[in-house]
């Protein structure tokens, strides 16, 4: 045991015997458990939260030395600790020593927590250290701003069928009408789906669904979005596009999160018909 240790322990023994009785809570616990008779959980009922939190931990409670300790086992297990409970009143001197002290270095919680764990118990600790390493001036000002360095935000979209995604669903069973596959065009804005049923999947099916049915009836684009299919990557398709003022966008390769509206919308669609 290092000489640290051996001097909290002699601090921590210090000051449990000068105050445990006066403690509303580690008071009556350290009376009954050097009468050796834990009270019935009846005769309890009206007492506070924390003394029925020690209450509950009576079988790891012990007084050794006249002062009273938790045994208490590491997660892992790797490590069993008779730890002193401490009164509330006294754990903000512990917590000048084993944080705050000189030779401490103001570790992170987790890592003062991990000394206190060592030595040291009262309730609620976790929530103690994280207040007081928080309000730890040494540790704000070593600390500095945290600032995190976010790309700009883009403005996609600011009306209805300013910016439509399309994609093919495929193959499904031959129709009537001798379709197998269908054409969706996807709002941004609005989120409103149609879904054509065409013949094949060729350029120029694609463009001349879009231009009679879609186009026509919403009126011209400001941008049309797709993968990277050659359909949709045509000369033919470009022409078109070009002609009638339509900027066209694509997703990177192997990455169709880039469309994930209307991907989602043809899984869903795939998977009801």
């Amino acid at each position: 045991m290092n000489i640290l240790k051996h001097q909290l322990l002699y601090f921590a023994a210090y000051f449990h015997v000068i105050c445990p009785y006066s403690d509303p809570d580690i008071g009556p616990i350290l009376q009954e458990l050097e009468n050796g008779e834990q009270p019935k959980w009846q005769d309890i009922a009206d007492r506070s939260p924390k003394y029925k939190s020690y209450w509950a931990q009576w079988k790891s409670l012990a007084v050794r030395n006249g002062v009273l300790e938790r045994d208490w086992e590491s997660t892992n297990r790797r490590h069993q600790v008779a730890q002193i409970i401490i009164p509330r009143s006294r754990v903000k001197d512990v917590l000048s020593k084993l944080h705050s002290g000189r030779s401490e270095g103001h570790f992170s919680v987790n890592k003062t927590l991990n000394k206190v764990q060592q030595i040291f118990y009262w309730l609620q600790a976790r929530t103690y250290i994280e207040k007081w390493c928080r309000q730890c001036d040494t540790c704000a000002s070593n600390r500095g701003p945290r600032t995190r360095n976010c790309g700009q935000m883009h403005q996609y979209v600011g009306a209805p069928f300013e910016r439509v995604a399309t994609d093919i669903a495929e193959p499904f069973s031959r129709s009537d009408q001798g379709n197998r596959y269908l054409l969706i065009t996807m709002d941004y804005f609005t989120k409103w789906p149609e879904v054509y049923a065409i013949l094949n999947q060729e350029a120029s099916t694609i463009a001349e669904v879009l231009v009679a049915n879609f186009f026509c009836r919403f009126g011209i684009l400001r941008e049309l979005h797709s993968d990277q299919g050659r359909n949709f990557e045509s000369h033919l398709l470009q022409e078109v596009l070009q002609h009638l003022g339509v900027s066209k966008t694509r997703t990177t390769p192997l990455h169709p999160q880039w469309d994930g509206m209307v991907e989602h919308y043809v899984k869903t669609t795939e998977e009801h018909l």
